[in-house]
């Protein structure tokens, strides 16, 4: 088994379950709409349903619709996130951990759609009381620290072969 597998599904499968624990944790001790502190003014455990995506996508959309969108853009990402896997060398464990942190972060979001009806944030950063930054959940962070990695790794990639190309002096 090469080590991009064994970084592609533990990494995925840890990002869901943890996402899927802390909604169960959530949804079984809050009710719709509190807050409680984690860790002082910092982070707090909150109890959020999620209509739309980021930035309000499909917010406006009935129901059944959002799940028919959603589960098109998951499966159309998840088939695009196993192409790129599939196009990794052995040796790339660091792009798989990315891969599968994003796809771990998409099946936990696709768990909810089915299983809530919507999206289910239970994470928020600040007092309580503040609204300054929006409610998110492992998920979110999973795909966005994916997105991240692959850029860096690409941008690092692309500074070394320019590098190489550098006459020596």
């Amino acid at each position: 088994m090469g080590t991009k597998r064994l970084a592609f599904l533990p990494v995925a499968l840890v990002a869901a379950l943890l996402d899927q624990f802390g909604k169960f944790h959530a949804t079984t001790t809050l009710d719709v709409g509190t807050r409680t502190p984690l860790v002082g003014d910092l982070l707090a455990l909150t109890h959020v349903p999620s209509m739309g995506g980021a930035f309000g996508f499909f917010r406006d959309w009935l129901p059944g619709a959002q799940l028919i969108g959603f589960s098109l853009l998951a499966l159309c990402a998840t088939l695009i996130i196993v192409a790129f896997y599939r196009g990794l060398s052995p040796g790339e464990p660091g792009s798989a951990a990315a891969l599968g942190a994003m796809l771990g972060g998409i099946a936990s979001h696709t768990i909810d759609r089915l299983r809530y009806g919507s999206g289910l944030d239970f994470l928020h950063i600040g007092p309580i009381t503040s609204n300054a930054v929006p409610d998110f959940n492992v998920a979110d962070i999973a795909i966005v620290l994916g997105v991240v990695t692959l850029i860096v790794e690409l941008l690092a990639n692309e500074m070394a072969a320019r590098a190489s190309e550098r006459p020596r002096v």
